[in-house]
């Protein structure tokens, strides 16, 4: 996957949480559900990865002669995943350095079996032992038992919105890698998150609305100017892609489990454009490599179905999230004190 050479030396502050299982329960109404793991569930309450669209949306057609409705999509979970470790009070001591630099942005503790991501990209989200924050690192590599290496490097706050108004993550579109990412046991128990999605540079209309190659939540684009876009059509990074309210998901054909949970949350929470995939190949979820074997049993022909349906929510801004209104499932809940 390209990324952006300017990640090189850049260094920022954000939010969010990982681990290796899900406790929420996205069904329950507002007063019953438990208090949630910020590790397992990150981000504010009111952060526009926690809240689904309302019953204000207004929905379109996607308009891009670069994107393939019928190419479908893939679940990212070995290849060009972001792999999660959340660390253990008795777990080794690591430093985390920008590569060239011999002071350390961070230390702390880290799992001895935490590896970054296989692909060019070696993403690696490492969660500390109080379980409050994230570090990012891009294209890492662990040099020995007790040191880190990585060409860029984000500290996020696990409680925060989980996006900002600068470059805080190792994504494309500036934000954490733990936003939209797909953890372990939501493939089987339902979503309460909005997904992250990646589509292929040809797709990507490089002239926003602001003059810029992405809108609004994104703050930076692949290669710092997403020279690799296109310029036409209606869909930017940053862009909310959402099934329509009016599409009935058991007139799919989607088999019951992961099929339809995944279903459910686009049309409840969507998936908004964070990155890019190889040019000409199908749109991406991503999802931590935990969910693999789940994410194995989405048949290709159900994501394809998936893509087709999907439209683009217009009106997704910083002042109506998801559209606004009504929203159609619980906003999340605070966070476990202590």
């Amino acid at each position: 996957m390209n990324r952006r050479r300017w990640l090189a030396s850049a260094s920022g502050v954000a939010l969010l949480g990982a681990g290796a299982g899900c406790g929420h329960a996205p069904g329950l109404p507002d007063d019953t559900r438990p208090p949630r793991d910020p590790a397992l569930w990150p981000f504010a309450s009111d952060s526009l990865w926690n809240t689904p669209l309302g019953d204000g949306a207004r929905y379109a057609a996607i308009r891009s002669p670069g994107f393939d409705p019928t190419a479908g999509a893939r679940i990212n979970t070995r290849q060009w995943s972001h792999p999660v470790f959340i660390a253990q009070a008795d777990d080794p001591t690591v430093a985390l350095h920008l590569l060239g630099q011999s002071r350390p942005v961070r230390v702390q503790r880290v799992p001895p079996q935490a590896w970054p991501g296989p692909m060019a990209d070696g993403s690696l989200l490492l969660i500390d032992v109080p379980r409050r924050s994230v570090v990012e690192l891009w294209r890492a590599e662990r040099v020995g038992p007790d040191r880190i290496v990585a060409e860029a490097i984000a500290v996020n706050a696990l409680t925060g919105p989980g996006m900002g108004s600068t470059w805080q993550g190792i994504r494309a579109s500036g934000g954490s890698a733990l936003g939209g990412l797909i953890r372990q046991g939501e493939l089987e128990h339902g979503f309460a998150h909005v997904l992250a999605l990646a589509v292929p540079p040809q797709a990507l209309n490089r002239l926003g609305p602001e003059g810029k190659a992405w809108i609004w939540p994104a703050v930076s684009a692949d290669d710092g100017g997403g020279w690799r876009y296109g310029m036409t059509g209606n869909l930017y990074l940053g862009r909310l892609l959402a099934l329509p309210p009016e599409v009935a998901l058991d007139s799919l054909g989607l088999q019951p489990g992961p099929e339809t949970v995944l279903a459910r949350a686009l049309q409840d929470f969507g998936a908004c454009i964070t990155d890019t995939v190889q040019q000409g190949g199908p749109v991406a979820l991503q999802g931590e490599p935990a969910v693999h074997d789940s994410a194995a049993r989405i048949r290709p022909e159900a994501l394809r179905v998936l893509v087709q349906q999907l439209r683009v929510v217009v009106n997704h801004t910083a002042r109506s999230v998801g559209g606004g209104g009504r929203r159609r499932a619980p906003m999340a809940p605070e966070f476990v004190r202590g």
